[in-house]
């Protein structure tokens, strides 16, 4: 089927999935939300560090893999494919570190924060998955400075179509491979990354923000915050829940085309960070 035309099915299929199921789209303001000031009252002397795990307690949640079909190089019918769900929790049997999970500190004022240091974000189509690219590490999600810009690119054969809700309402079409799409984020919270050409495995987040202090956890849990101003602050660990709660299907395929999932898993703690202090606070999943 010439690619043109797979491109014309996947915008009529967006159009027909946003009928009746997605909310509408909010309206665009004159002037995008002015992003706070960084950094312009920030003083390393009155900084210290933060660090820890995050741990899972409890039994380790055994997810289903995804099995999918693609259409077989001869043209002779369809092959199963299988992946690991996106939301899957990674953890060490050993230690029971969380590799991955979200940790964030809130109350920070972005005035007294460091200035943004985080790598560019990314995301990339890839392997019928949806990878978040930032720095040299490839993950499901990303931290995007309140008012960046993301570059996206397919690196699929296949027509995609990138979904965005949550703090961003978009459908972003990608009929041809690194072809690069640029959007810009003018405001703050989770932007749910999904799929609304039919690959509903699909997951991914981008946390738009006014400081830096996000982070993923490494493979034993562990995580870190330097020139973290002084103060009082909720430390926060967050994770994407696996557990599906509805399913959309295509009316004429009946093949499903989305998934819903259950809220997400967030525990946090009150901590206290001191000037020239190593502060040490573990997070446990789920709360």
């Amino acid at each position: 089927m010439p690619r043109s035309l797979l491109y014309a099915l996947a915008l009529g299929a967006l159009a027909l999935a946003g009928c009746g199921t997605e909310p509408p789209a909010a309206a665009s303001p004159t002037q995008p939300p002015s992003t706070p000031a960084l950094a312009t009252a920030f003083e390393p002397s009155a900084c210290g560090t933060l660090g820890g795990f995050v741990t899972w307690t409890g039994l380790i949640p055994n997810v289903p893999p995804v099995t999918y079909n693609v259409p077989r190089i001869d043209g002779n019918g369809f092959e199963p494919r299988t992946l690991a769900q996106a939301n899957t929790p990674h953890i060490d049997f050993a230690t029971r570190g969380v590799e991955g999970a979200v940790v964030f500190l809130r109350e920070i004022d972005p005035a007294r924060a460091r200035a943004w240091d985080l790598p560019e974000v990314r995301v990339e189509l890839r392997d019928a998955q949806i990878a978040v690219i930032q720095g040299d590490r490839a993950a499901r999600t990303g931290f995007v400075r309140r008012g960046g810009t993301v570059t996206m690119q397919s690196a699929d054969p296949e027509c995609h179509v990138l979904r965005g809700r949550g703090a961003a309402f978009f459908a972003l079409p990608f009929p041809e491979p690194n072809q690069p799409l640029q959007r810009t984020f003018d405001s703050c919270g989770r932007v749910e990354l999904s799929s609304a050409a039919g690959f509903y495995w699909q997951a991914a987040d981008l946390f738009v923000c006014d400081h830096p202090y996000y982070t993923l956890t490494e493979a034993d849990g562990r995580f870190r915050f330097t020139s973290v101003p002084a103060g009082r602050y909720d430390l926060v660990v967050w994770h994407p829940n696996w557990v599906v709660t509805r399913s959309e299907r295509n009316p004429e395929s009946g093949q499903t085309s989305r998934q819903h999932y259950a809220p997400p898993l967030e525990s946090s703690r009150p901590v206290v960070v001191a000037p020239a202090r190593n502060t040490v606070a573990n997070l446990t999943l789920p709360k």
